[in-house]
């Protein structure tokens, strides 16, 4: 996915009329009952977040996974830190019902069960959370987030901050694919070595290129007579819908009464 489509989507979106602070409450609620809800409660968030972004929004299915699947990933890479533990044989800190063990010289590395769960636990809640973020993210643009956030009484001094991050995400993501893309046609990337060697070159170039964007914006801001924060303005007129309304109200309702008889929050 070009990550400036996310940009695209959220301006184009089948719940742009909605109101963002009801999409943000909504998020915001369901993300929190992720966070402390209990694995089957995740599980049903995810699968309703997703039925939200693909049937309500009418965001591509396939753009909808390639956002959960970048984040996905380095929880991918630190599985292996869950999921496997070393202990002195003998030691007695084996357990008897460990799913797999292997002998490593003096050690042994193995996987108990509950290893397991705690990586299982853990993965209900990554995907929970991702299909809460990418339903704000792809149904909300990210100026009127901000402008959520100043009326909440967020300091305009974040705000900016977060403003200027969010622009340099994309300056960057765009300036770091044209250098790789530009290495390749040159015969780049050609070994492992000259893979590694070529991803510090572009670190490097992308660091001074990224002072170059921020100087040139600096310079830019400055010229246009740049006061105290930034105006965010939105032209888009928001309607409510009943009929959303209810739907989020009521799922909400049903997951917390279900997450009740599961047993209850856990903090």
């Amino acid at each position: 996915m070009n990550w400036q489509q996310l940009d695209s989507l959220s301006y184009q979106n089948h719940l742009r009329h909605l109101p963002p602070a009801h999409k943000l409450s909504f998020g915001g609620a369901l993300l929190l009952l992720v966070l402390t809800g209990h694995s089957f409660v995740q599980l049903l968030v995810f699968l309703w977040m997703g039925v939200w972004v693909v049937r309500y929004a009418r965001i591509p299915l396939r753009n909808h996974l390639l956002f959960l699947v970048l984040p996905l990933s380095f929880f991918i890479a630190g599985l292996p830190a869950l999921l496997f533990e070393l202990a002195r044989s003998g030691s007695g800190a084996i357990p008897a019902d460990a799913l797999i063990a292997w002998d490593v010289g003096a050690y042994v590395l193995f996987v108990a069960p509950a290893s397991v769960a705690r990586a299982l636990e853990l993965f209900f809640r990554v995907i929970g959370s991702l299909s809460c973020f990418s339903f704000l993210l792809f149904t909300v643009p990210f100026a009127e987030i901000l402008q959520v956030f100043r009326r909440m009484g967020l300091p305009q001094i974040i705000t900016d901050l977060l403003m200027i991050m969010y622009r340099f995400i994309f300056v960057l993501l765009d300036t770091s694919y044209q250098l790789w893309m530009a290495q390749r046609s040159r015969g780049g990337h050609q070994g492992f070595r000259a893979l590694l060697r070529d991803v510090s070159m572009v670190a490097s170039q992308l660091f001074v290129r990224a002072m170059r964007k921020y100087e040139s914006l600096s310079m830019g801001i400055a010229a246009r007579g740049h006061g105290d924060s930034f105006h965010v303005q939105s032209l888009r007129v928001h309607a409510r819908s009943p009929r959303y309304e209810w739907e989020s109200v009521l799922g909400c309702i049903i997951l917390v009464l279900l997450e009740s008889l599961i047993g209850g929050w856990r903090f």
